[in-house]
């Protein structure tokens, strides 16, 4: 198969893994993906990397023959775990080796499903095939390969959304939620507010973060609570001097989405919501609140499934990754 083709196929493979794998990746991974997609043909002179290795790639192909070697389970695992291991120790994230894995493993998939298949389980000559039957695998070179092109290209659309937000996240998404208008009335602590709307005030617990307890009864304040509660207040309730020069807070005016997929309160009867603030003053309100206590550190992340959780996660990452917030202050808690 052509060079291109492996490339598209390794990133259709790459959207789809991380679509089931709770793994959060940026482009570098992307781009590692179609890199190691490229690499099995480096025993074959007369291919792309092949002709960048020059006399590497003729010595390659002496020893082994073209399919064999460097299209086994061996030389993945190898693979792998040379090119892998490496960032995952330096950067603390498994995308990068994931991405070496997917990205090796998906040439050896698109080679099986060519006439001529692969030598899977080398040092054994048997030559691995996929599907069984010639008329139904891939010429190379010919109509079937650009068919098979341009189902994985459809495909890699269908999974990339799909590999940002995960599976529970797209179900969350197509559900829609209710948004409801309202004025902050109070803040109880960092993730959690009382909302009046249309004369009735409702507690509202905010979805997917957890800032330290403040309130919470028998249970000391945790580290960095007062500091998430007090941002909370400042945002949420806005200062106001009067002419005589005193000062009051006053509610900001907020939107609130509530998911339709799953419960809409919690076990103390708290609403489940998004917050989101209009910082511009033109009626959009699309400035996350949640994320705002994220990316400064003041929460962690809860653990159970929402439609912006792999987002989220990435932002609390982040944090630990700079040390804000509770992620420097608090020895308890490991950076991530």
């Amino acid at each position: 198969m052509k060079v291109a083709t492996h490339i598209v196929f390794a990133e259709c493979c790459w959207f789809a893994a991380t679509a089931v794998a709770n793994v959060h990746y940026e482009v570098p991974a992307v781009l590692i993906a179609a890199v190691a997609s490229v690499l099995p043909d480096a025993d074959y002179p007369k291919s792309w990397i092949g002709h960048q290795l020059g006399t590497i790639s003729e010595v390659l192909n002496r020893l082994f023959g073209h399919r064999s070697f460097l299209h086994s389970l061996v030389a993945l695992l190898l693979v792998t775990l040379l090119l892998g291991l490496p960032p995952w120790w330096l950067l603390g994230s498994p995308a990068p080796m994931l991405a070496v894995a997917v990205g090796y493993g998906s040439h050896l998939l698109a080679d099986m499903m060519t006439l001529g298949g692969v030598q899977l389980f080398w040092p054994s000559r048997a030559i691995a095939v996929f599907p069984g039957r010639d008329e139904y695998r891939v010429r190379s070179g010919a109509g079937s390969e650009r068919v098979f092109v341009a189902i994985a290209l459809v495909l890699a659309g269908l999974f990339y959304p799909v590999s940002r937000v995960g599976f529970d996240g797209l179900v969350y998404r197509m559900g829609g939620a209710d948004v409801l208008y309202g004025e902050v009335v109070s803040v109880t602590d960092g993730d959690t507010v009382e909302i009046e709307s249309q004369g009735r005030a409702t507690p509202v617990r905010l979805i997917g973060v957890d800032t330290p307890e403040t309130v919470a009864p028998d249970q000391p304040i945790g580290c960095y609570g007062r500091e998430a509660s007090g941002y909370a207040e400042r945002v949420l309730r806005e200062r106001q001097t009067d002419r005589e020069g005193n000062v009051t807070r006053k509610g900001r005016l907020v939107r609130l989405e509530i998911p339709r997929i799953g419960d809409s309160e919690d076990a103390y009867g708290r609403t489940l919501a998004y917050v989101y603030l209009d910082p511009d003053r033109d009626g959009t309100y699309t400035h996350s609140f949640n994320e705002d206590l994220l990316e400064l550190g003041l929460a962690r992340t809860t653990d159970f499934s929402h439609e912006h959780r792999r987002e989220y996660e990435r932002l609390r990452e982040e944090a630990g990754e700079r040390g804000a917030g509770l992620w420097g202050a608090c020895p308890e808690v490991e950076t991530l």
